[in-house]
């Protein structure tokens, strides 16, 4: 190359300051200490915490009929995705490869993908139970 035509940097590189030349890309990640990361893996622990507790709950009292009038595998299928969410923070954090940036795509769409279907499935339903109460109900004279 010369001062007068340009060429790409290879992959993984980038030019330097005055793009003569290319340097190797410094990796930037989160560490376990730093104040970025101690807030979210703190928050996602109390939420693992409740979310566990709400599930334990719900299994406990399985057959009473508040548990089954919100829906019982809706709301499993639901605190497993709240879950996933949760639990994803620790991936998110952790040293990038192979594994574990293939885990984060996975588990991210998974759990969003579990919470997102079980509340339009529980919203849907509602909405066909008051449709059917508006068409069964006669009116009063």
């Amino acid at each position: 190359a010369s001062e007068f035509t340009c060429e790409l940097c290879p992959y993984e590189m980038r030019p330097d300051t005055n793009r003569t030349g290319c340097v190797p890309i410094s990796i930037i990640k989160l560490e376990w200490h730093s104040p970025w990361a101690v807030v979210p893996v703190f928050i996602s622990m109390l939420g693992i915490i409740a979310t566990s507790f709400v599930i334990v709950t719900f299994v406990r009292y399985n057959d009473t009929p508040i548990v089954r009038a919100s829906g019982r595998e809706m709301s499993y299928v639901l605190l497993t995705g709240i879950f996933l969410c949760y639990a994803i923070t620790f991936l998110m954090i952790a040293t990038p490869d192979v594994g574990v940036c293939s885990l984060r795509r996975i588990f991210l769409g998974l759990g969003m993908c579990f919470s997102y279907a079980a509340l339009l499935t529980k919203t849907n339903r509602i909405h066909r139970i008051f449709e059917q109460g508006k068409k069964s109900v006669t009116a009063p004279r």
